[in-house]
């Protein structure tokens, strides 16, 4: 009878371990924001000079990926992109893919939100002569209505983050 006891211990032991291993994937958007639809940006580049944008939104592959599209409105000449934003089972992680007119870049969060704050970082890279070792999107729910966009910039693999660009955007009327 004793060892039934063990056994039924040590079984309930590695189906919690099993299940802790199975945990549940990062959810794509905070509780309760809605990103689907219009919004009108404005802010600034990390010089001071105004910058504004528009942003499209929509869930995609069934309720799997956030679309964000970007086009500056200030330059009129400026940014155009692309953002798929999506959890990523292999890596156990969020994944963000950003193809813009300027060229390409993937972005990851092993945390994912965090009080309506999401951190997608941009690998480290070593090579010779780059403006920075690694970049990052700080996206943050501001209200049911409202999120900001911050790019900031870490010259070192410590990533001790500048300010660069910001953005705070609002839902655009119906």
């Amino acid at each position: 009878m004793r060892n039934c006891g063990r056994f039924v211990v040590c079984w309930l032991l590695l189906c919690g371990l099993a299940r802790a291993q199975k945990a549940a994937p990062l959810p794509v958007f905070p509780d309760g924001f809605q990103f689907a639809g219009n919004w009108d940006c404005d802010g600034a580049f990390g010089n001071g000079k105004a910058h504004k944008s528009t942003y499209t939104a929509a869930v995609i592959l069934n309720g799997k990926w956030l679309e964000l599209g970007e086009q500056d409105v200030e330059p009129a000449t400026g940014y155009l992109a692309k953002y798929l934003i999506g959890y990523d089972p292999q890596q156990k992680q969020l994944v963000e893919f950003d193809a813009n007119n300027f060229g390409a870049a993937t972005y990851a969060s092993p945390e994912g939100w965090h009080d309506g704050v999401l951190a997608m970082t941009s690998p480290v890279t070593r090579q010779a002569g780059a403006p920075y070792a690694a970049n990052r999107f700080v996206y943050t729910v501001s209200g049911p209505d409202g999120f900001t966009v911050d790019w900031q910039v870490s010259r070192t693999a410590a990533r001790n983050w500048i300010g660069s660009d910001h953005l705070a955007c609002q839902r655009r009327a119906h």
